[in-house]
């Protein structure tokens, strides 16, 4: 797969970690995902659930074609039809502490990408209100940059128990749509973001694939 990857990458500000980024690069498949250096859709969304698991996965244990990053945090199965184009992904721009970043995709500009940042404490004692709070203040900044969102409100729900806070949003410049979701685990927040162009349904079935395989353990 070869083609300009455009993609709009959510950053934590504030308390936790970093800023927005754009992100952009060249894509073609690759045999495994990289370690770099530096309201979504109801048909994506992830399982709710009651409550966190509070003793969050200490274990990964993904089963098929797995996507894992050495000495990363997670883990998950690749959507049948997408392509592992991880280290066609160039950070063009970056701000923050990205640690780990995985991208699958069925085009181009239709793709999801993983990244995990490292935080300045453990978000296990924060309450969801603050963490919404911060997430608050990071799509003020994105709107300032072109960026349309449905609803400043996040759709609260859980991903392999780790609490997760969904949001809709659109790029103006490009028309590029995507479902992001920030995950919280310890010391680690991971986006998944499901970026689409034209081919809104197979993102939206890998989006649910990989919301549904993701394994995401604590790391202290």
């Amino acid at each position: 797969m070869r083609g300009r990857l455009a993609v709009a990458l959510l950053g934590l500000c504030g308390l936790l970690a970093g800023c927005a980024s754009t992100v952009s690069g060249t894509g073609h498949p690759a045999a495994n995902a990289t370690k770099p250096g530096g309201g979504p859709s109801a048909s994506a969304g992830p399982s709710r659930s009651a409550a966190p698991d509070d003793s969050g996965r200490q274990t990964l244990s993904c089963g098929g074609s797995k996507i894992s990053p050495a000495g990363s945090p997670y883990c998950f199965t690749m959507p049948a039809g997408f392509q592992d184009v991880s280290s066609s992904v160039r950070v063009d721009a970056s701000i923050g502490k990205e640690k780990y970043r995985s991208a699958v995709a069925v085009s181009s500009q239709d793709l999801i990408i993983i990244s995990v940042y490292e935080l300045r404490r453990s978000t296990d004692d924060i309450s969801d209100d603050t963490l919404a709070g911060e997430l608050t203040q990071v799509l003020q900044q994105l709107s300032k940059q072109g960026f349309t969102f449905d609803s400043t409100t996040a759709d609260k729900t859980t991903v392999d128990g780790a609490r997760s806070f969904g949001y809709h949003a659109v790029q103006d410049s490009t028309g590029l749509e995507s479902d992001v979701y920030f995950l919280f685990r310890g010391r680690n927040e991971l986006q998944v973001n499901c970026q689409w162009k034209d081919k809104e349904s197979d993102i939206n079935r890998g989006c649910k694939s990989v919301l549904g395989t993701l394994q995401f353990k604590t790391v202290p």
